[in-house]
C-alpha cells in the first residue's frame, strides 16, 4: 500500500472518531471515556493488541463499576471503544492512568477522559508529567515531533511488549 492511501485511510478513520466523538459529547453523558490502542506505525493491530485492548477494557469496566458501552468497533486505527460512567472525570482519568501504567505493554492503550462540558481531562490537569516515551524517559510528543527514534526501533519494542503481554494486566 502507497503511504498516501495509508495516511488517508488512517486520517479518515480519525476524522471519523472525532464525529463520533463530537456527536456523544453532545449529548452529555457525562464523564465518556474514549478507550482504543495507541500502536504507532502502519499496522495499527498487530498480533496481541486486540488481547491487550481487550484486558484493558475489563479492568477498566471493572474499577468503573457502573458504566455502559456507547459505541465501539475497530478501523484502520484499531480497536475502539466509548464509554459513559456516572464517576467523577478526574478519578475516572486516575483510574484510566493506573491502568495505562502498571504493565508494560498496558503503554499501548489510551484512555481519553472527557467531562460533561466535553473538556478533555489530560494528565497536566492532575499534575502529572506528559506521556514518556516508548523507548526513553522523554515525552512521547517530543520524540514523535522530532523523530527522535528510529521507526523499527520503535516497532521492535512494540511487538516485544505485546509478545511478554501474559494476557493479565495486574491490578
Amino acid at each position: 500500500m502507497s503511504y498516501a492511501k495509508l495516511q488517508a485511510e488512517l486520517l479518515a478513520a480519525r476524522d471519523a472518531r472525532e464525529a463520533l466523538l463530537v456527536t456523544l459529547l453532545a449529548e452529555g453523558p457525562g464523564t465518556l471515556i474514549f478507550a482504543s490502542t495507541a500502536i504507532p506505525g502502519p499496522d495499527k493491530s498487530p498480533p496481541g493488541s486486540l488481547a491487550l485492548f481487550e484486558q484493558g477494557l475489563e479492568r477498566l469496566e471493572r474499577r468503573l463499576g457502573a458504566s455502559r458501552q456507547l459505541a465501539g468497533g475497530h478501523d484502520r486505527l484499531g480497536p475502539y471503544r466509548v464509554l459513559a460512567s456516572p464517576a467523577e472525570p478526574r478519578r475516572v482519568k486516575h483510574l484510566c492512568l493506573a491502568i495505562e501504567t502498571r504493565e508494560p505493554a498496558a503503554r499501548l492503550l489510551d484512555l481519553d477522559v472527557y467531562d460533561g462540558s466535553g473538556a478533555r481531562i489530560g494528565r497536566a490537569d492532575l499534575g502529572l508529567a506528559p506521556r514518556r516515551c516508548l523507548l526513553c524517559e522523554q515525552p512521547a510528543s517530543d520524540c514523535i515531533r522530532l523523530r527522535r527514534h528510529a521507526m523499527t526501533a520503535i516497532l521492535a519494542h512494540v511487538h516485544s511488549l505485546l509478545h511478554a503481554l501474559d494476557h493479565r494486566l495486574p491490578g
